[in-house]
């Protein structure tokens, strides 16, 4: 008997997906809400997930006739579209099967199938109910799937009511238990589902979903989100800002690091402020201020002219992939050598005949076996940007620590300074920044 099969999900099968649960929320489908996400991507609905591995493991021939059956899975990562998944079944004996699903090294999930179980999970409080019709569409369609119509029904109700109802827009499910009893049947007509949230400092939600034969208890969590609070600057520093001679172009400028400075440099009405961004369009408005495009990854000519049309220039560079801890590939080294060593370099190496001053970012982690791999990459950075001379070119590096960006994004909620609330206090890192 084979012990290991391989599926993936496709971009369109999401989108096909959505429009057939109702969960049409965007992080699934939408290009720029998963960029801007904590994940970095698109995920994928972690119940189409579960149909996938129902269809490979033939889920309606080992649960048919069965009177009393368990279904546990607990979501450990998120799945991406387009990359394979592994299913390997880890035991197997007469009344359990454990199955492992991984996807580039990561435990996508873990299921158990138990016979003649049930878990017993109840919901002490109550913050919040709902009560769905039977999408009868959704029933002929599961009639003609690997999974029982019932189930796959109401296991779309569920992934609409977290995706679109409760918790909604930021939501992540962790865990689905899924219980059916032939003796037990609830009379009501519609899909009840009750939810607690478990603590607000940790945005855990407990549900319970009840039709027919099924409860389905499940676990759901808010995804964490960048929230930006700016704190105004004095007049002391405000007077530093406009003190700046040169023309700014900032690399980067509609997410983080960047976009706190660009915020500070708009009250500089005498200066050109060159903002770059990628994806996500700049919503300051400035005489100025002028906008432009960029993929680093495409397009570098377009740094050099604008180095050539407005020196003498600050350049700050603060363009970067997704971040990872622990698990990496070669793909997610290349990008961190990409950004961090090749482009500014290119650019660097452009900027040498220019009156041109660099600001690099690099950072704490150092020591951080979490983030080995990209410490490891702004070290060399930094030796080799530091090489590059230049009569009329300066570089300034400066390492940073945990800062209110969307790279810092954590589940457990923090409250983490933004980039300016260290300018105000330490004035080596104003020095640093501002080339003073």
């Amino acid at each position: 008997m084979k012990t290991s099969f391989n599926f993936l999900i496709t971009r369109k099968e999401g989108i096909n997906f959505s429009k057939l649960s109702g969960d049409t929320n965007k992080i699934h489908i939408n290009e720029r809400t998963g960029y801007n996400s904590y994940f970095g991507f698109n995920i994928c609905h972690g119940v189409l997930v579960l149909f996938k591995f129902f269809k490979i493991i033939n889920i309606k021939n080992k649960i048919e006739n069965k009177k009393q059956f368990n279904v546990n899975i607990d979501f450990n990562n998120p799945a991406f579209y387009n990359t394979t998944i592994s299913v390997k079944q880890i035991s197997q004996n007469a009344k359990k099967f454990s199955y492992k699903l991984v996807q580039k090294k990561n435990i996508i999930a873990i299921i158990n199938i138990h016979y003649n179980y049930h878990n017993n999970f109840q919901i002490k409080k109550i913050t919040g109910s709902k009560r769905l019709k039977l999408n009868k569409k959704l029933f002929n369609y599961y009639l003609k799937s690997s999974t029982d119509p019932i189930l796959g029904a109401i296991l779309c109700s569920l992934t609409k009511y977290v995706g679109t109802i409760y918790p909604g827009k930021n939501s992540i499910i962790t865990k689905i238990n899924i219980n059916f009893n032939l003796l037990r049947e609830n009379k009501k007509k519609f899909i009840s589902i009750i939810s607690n949230l478990v603590d607000k400092r940790l945005p855990l939600i407990e549900n319970k979903l009840k039709y027919k034969n099924y409860v389905i208890n499940f676990e759901t969590l808010l995804a964490p989100k960048l929230k930006i609070n700016f704190n105004k600057p004095n007049t002391n520093f405000l007077q530093l800002i406009n003190s700046i001679k040169e023309n700014v172009l900032i690399i980067g400028a509609s997410s983080g690091i960047g976009y706190d400075l660009l915020n500070l440099f708009r009250f500089n009405k005498k200066i050109k402020i060159i903002a770059t961004y990628y994806k996500n369009p700049i919503n300051i408005k400035g005489g100025n201020i002028i906008k432009k495009k960029l993929d680093v990854k495409q397009n570098l000519n377009l740094v050099n002219s604008i180095i050539t049309k407005f020196n003498p220039l600050i350049i700050y560079y603060f363009p970067t992939p997704k971040i990872y801890s622990v698990s990496t590939g070669k793909k997610i080294i290349n990008d961190y050598k990409n950004f961090y060593i090749d482009y500014p370099l290119r650019i660097l190496k452009f900027s040498k005949n220019y009156p041109v001053k660099f600001f690099y970012p690099s950072t704490t982690y150092t020591t951080d076996k979490k983030f080995l791999a990209y410490s490891k990459i702004k070290l060399k950075a930094e030796n080799k940007i530091l090489k590059i001379k230049g009569n009329k070119l300066k570089i300034n590096i400066l390492k940073i620590g945990e800062i209110n960006t969307k790279q810092n994004l954590s589940l457990i909620p923090r409250n983490l300074p933004n980039f300016r609330d260290f300018l105000f206090e330490d004035e080596a890192i104003q020095k640093k920044v501002f080339f003073k």
